[in-house]
C-alpha cells in the first residue's frame, strides 16, 4: 500500500546512510564531477569526502578497486577538458596529481599528457566493464524499492541484495555497500539517535491507533545534517515534514533562513527541540518563524549562552521529546524510559547504564546509525534492545574493536606535542592521526579522543590532525571555557569551518596564511613545524603560546620491530665481515693497516717501537695524529 501522507524526515546529527544511499553513491561515482584548476583536481566538498575514503581504503574488495580505477581515470582526464575557474574554493576539495600518481603506482599512470590520456581511457574502460554487472544489480534494487510496499529497513534491503546478487552471479555485494555506507558514518552521539527514535516511536503509536502504516522509507526516514552544513540540501526530499532535535542553533548560522527556504519547497519544519545554549536574538528569530507559520513547535531547553543550569535541570534532547510527546501517553513504555535514562547518562556522563555505554561504543565505532535507530524502534514493544543487538552481532563489537585497535592506539603517541598557553593553565595536545596498516581496523575519531582524555589528564583540549587537510578539535576538560572552538577553527582554517564551543573542525590548508611550500601535506617529519605554525595562529587570535613540547613516544611495537631489524642487520654484517676476513687476504687486519697508510700518511703503521706489550697496535700521541 503506497503512502498517502507526507513523509516525516527525522534529523540525526552527523553523516550517515543506508544501503540504498550507498547504492546511489556507487552510481554517482560513475560520473565524478572533477575540474582541473590551478595545477590540481577539484571536486565538490560533499563528494570529495567519499572519494577520499574510496581512494584511501585498503583495496581488499575488487569492486572498490574498480571504483578507484574509475575515479583516478576521471581525475586524469579532467586536464583535457576546458579549464575551470573555481569561484568558491571553500566549496571544493583539492586533489594533488603527484599524490594520485604516488599512491596508485599499480595503475601505471604515465607522466606524458598524451600517453596519460590513453592510459586513463583504458582504466576507465576496465572499471566500467568490471562494474557493469554490479550496476545492473544496484539498479534493480533501487527500482524494486520504488514499487514495493515493504518497509525499507536495512534488514529487508540486505535480503533483497543477497537475492539479486546471487541471481546475477556477481558474488556478495554486501561488503561493497557496507564499506561505502560506513565511510559516511561520522559524527553524532546517542542523544541525536535516541531523539530520532523517540519521534519515530511517538508517530508509530499514532499511526497504529489510526490503522495506518508507519514504514521506513515510505512514511518516515532518517536524514543527516552535520554542523555548519546548510539544511537546503534537503529541498529535493519534499513534500515532507521535518523534525529537528539536538542541533544547537549556534552551529547553524543560517538555520532560520534555511527553514524559510525549505518551506518554499513544501518541506515544513514542524518541531525544533534542543538543550544546547542559545542566544536571545536567535531565540527571537525562531519565535518569529512560529508567528509566520513556518515552524510549529519550539522548545529551547538549554541555558541562555553564558549561563549555567543546575544539575537537576539538565535534560538531553531525547528527554525533552519524551517529556513533550510520550510521557503519560499510550506510547509510554519501559523501553522508552530506559532509553531516556541511558541517553541522560551518556550526554552528561553521570549514572551511565550498560545499554547507554554499549550504544555509545557502537555509534563511536561507526555502525550504521540508520539501522541502529530501526533496531531501537522495533525493540520498544518488547523492551528487548540488548537481545536484538546481540542477535545482530553488534553487542560483541566493542570488545572486538578494543582488541583490534589496541596496537593502532599506541601510534597516537608517536607524533604528539603539548602546547601551553600564556595563561599558565591551558594546555592543548596536538597529535597526528593514526593511520591503520592495510587490512587492519581503523581507529575511529571518537576512540582517539577518548584515548587523549584518558592519557593526558593535564590537557584541556586536543587538536587531532590528518595532516593539513583536516583537524578535529575537542574540549577534553568540559569545565574549561578558555577556547571557543567554534569560533577558533575558522581562524585556523577557513570561513566554512567551525562547529560549536566544545567540538569543531577545520582544514588548516584553507587558511590564506598556511605556508604550503614549507609544510605541504604535513607528515611526521614536518609535524613539529606544523605545531609552531598552529602556535602562531593561536597567538594571532589572542591566545599566545609560551611552550611547545615534543612529548612523542615511540610505539613499543615499532621499537620491537626496529630492534629485530637492527639485530638481523648486525648479524648479517658480522657474518659478511667474518667471511671477507677468512676468504679475502686484502680485508685482513694487517693488510688494512698497511693500505691505510695511503690515505692517512700522518698515521704510522706498526713498528716495534709502536707495539704494546701485548703485541697490539698502539695509537701514537694525539699531537702526531693532528
Amino acid at each position: 500500500m503506497a503512502s498517502t501522507t507526507r513523509i516525516k524526515l527525522l534529523v540525526i546529527h552527523g553523516w550517515g546512510g543506508s544501503y540504498l544511499e550507498a547504492a546511489g553513491r556507487v552510481t554517482d561515482l560513475l560520473d565524478v564531477e572533477s575540474y582541473w584548476h590551478d595545477g590540481a583536481f577539484w571536486v565538490p566538498r560533499r563528494r570529495a569526502g567519499l572519494l577520499r575514503h574510496v581512494l584511501n581504503e585498503p583495496a581488499d574488495d575488487r569492486y572498490i578497486t574498480a571504483l578507484r580505477k574509475l575515479t583516478v581515470s576521471r581525475f586524469m582526464l579532467s586536464p583535457h577538458a576546458p579549464r575551470a575557474v573555481i569561484e568558491a574554493p571553500d566549496d571544493y576539495s583539492r586533489f594533488s596529481e603527484d599524490r594520485l600518481r604516488r599512491d596508485f603506482p599499480g595503475f601505471g599512470i604515465p607522466v606524458g599528457p598524451e600517453s596519460r590520456w590513453l592510459r586513463s581511457q583504458q582504466l576507465k574502460a576496465d572499471a566500467e566493464r568490471e562494474l557493469a554487472p554490479v550496476i545492473a544489480v544496484l539498479n534493480r534494487l533501487q527500482a524494486h524499492t520504488k514499487k514495493t510496499d515493504e518497509a525499507l529497513t536495512e534488514s529487508y534491503i540486505r535480503t533483497c541484495l543477497e537475492q539479486f546478487s546471487e541471481e546475477a552471479g556477481v558474488g556478495n555485494l554486501q561488503p561493497l555497500l557496507e564499506n561505502l555506507r560506513e565511510m559516511h558514518e561520522t559524527g553524532g552521539d546517542l542523544d541525536t539517535v535516541a531523539s530520532a527514535v523517540m519521534y519515530a516511536h511517538h508517530f508509530s503509536g499514532e499511526a497504529r491507533r489510526a490503522g495506518q502504516p508507519f514504514r521506513y522509507g515510505h512514511e518516515y526516514r532518517f536524514v543527516f545534517l552535520n554542523y555548519h552544513e546548510s539544511m537546503r540540501g534537503m529541498r529535493d526530499l519534499g513534500p515532507a515534514d521535518l523534525y529537528v532535535a539536538d542541533l544547537p542553533i549556534g552551529a547553524f548560522p543560517e538555520m532560520e533562513n534555511d527553514i524559510e527556504y525549505l518551506h518554499e519547497y513544501d518541506i515544513h519544519t514542524i518541531r525544533f527541540e534542543d538543550h544546547h545554549p542559545w542566544l536571545p536574538e536567535r531565540r527571537d528569530r525562531m519565535q518569529q518563524l512560529i508567528e509566520a507559520g513556518k515552524l510549529q513547535f519550539l522548545d529551547l531547553g538549554g541555558p541562555e549562552q553564558g549561563t549555567e543550569q543546575a544539575e537537576e535541570e539538565l535534560r538531553s534532547a531525547a528527554e525533552m521529546i519524551y517529556e513533550n510527546l510520550i510521557e503519560g501517553t499510550a506510547d509510554d513504555c519501559e523501553a522508552a524510559r530506559r532509553l531516556r535514562v541511558a541517553t541522560h547518562g551518556e550526554d552528561f556522563v553521570r549514572n551511565r547504564t550498560d545499554l547507554g555505554i554499549l550504544l555509545t561504543d557502537l555509534i563511536k565505532g561507526g555502525i550504521c546509525k540508520v539501522e541502529l535507530g530501526q533496531i531501537l524502534l522495533d525493540a520498544m514493544d518488547a523492551d528487548d534492545a540488548m537481545e536484538r543487538l546481540q542477535a545482530r552481532g553488534w553487542a560483541q563489537l566493542p570488545d572486538v574493536w578494543k582488541e583490534d585497535i589496541a596496537a593502532t592506539a599506541e601510534t597516537l603517541r608517536e607524533n604528539t606535542y603539548l602546547l601551553s598557553l600564556a595563561d599558565g593553565k591551558t594546555q592543548i595536545v596536538s597529535a597526528l592521526a593514526a593511520h591503520a596498516d592495510p587490512g587492519k581496523p581503523k581507529l575511529p575519531t571518537g576512540k582517539a579522543i577518548e584515548f587523549f582524555a584518558e592519557n593526558f589528564p593535564e590537557a584541556q583540549y586536543v587538536f587531532y590532525c590528518w595532516g593539513s587537510s583536516l583537524m578535529v578539535a575537542r574540549r577534553l576538560d568540559h569545565a574549561d571555557t578558555t577556547l571557543n572552538l567554534g569560533s577558533l577553527m575558522p581562524a585556523i582554517g577557513g570561513p566554512s569551518d567551525g562547529g560549536h564551543a566544545g567540538a569543531a573542525v577545520c582544514r588548516p590548508e584553507s587558511n590564506p596564511n598556511y605556508p604550503k611550500r614549507l609544510l605541504g601535506r604535513v607528515s611526521s617529519a614536518g609535524f613539529g613545524t606544523f605545531n609552531r605554525y598552529l602556535a602562531s595562529r593561536l597567538g594571532a587570535e589572542g591566545y599566545p603560546v609560551t611552550s611547545i613540547k615534543n612529548i612523542s613516544v615511540a610505539s613499543p611495537s615499532m621499537w620491537n620491530r626496529g630492534n629485530k631489524r637492527l639485530l638481523i642487520i648486525l648479524a648479517a654484517a658480522l657474518m659478511l665481515g667474518g667471511a671477507l676476513v677468512a676468504l679475502v687476504p686484502g680485508y685482513r687486519p694487517d693488510a688494512v693497516t698497511i693500505s691505510n697508510a695511503d690515505f692517512f700518511p700522518h698515521m704510522d703503521t706498526e713498528t716495534d717501537a709502536d707495539a704494546d706489550e701485548d703485541g697490539g697496535l698502539r695509537v701514537n700521541d694525539l699531537e702526531r695524529m693532528l
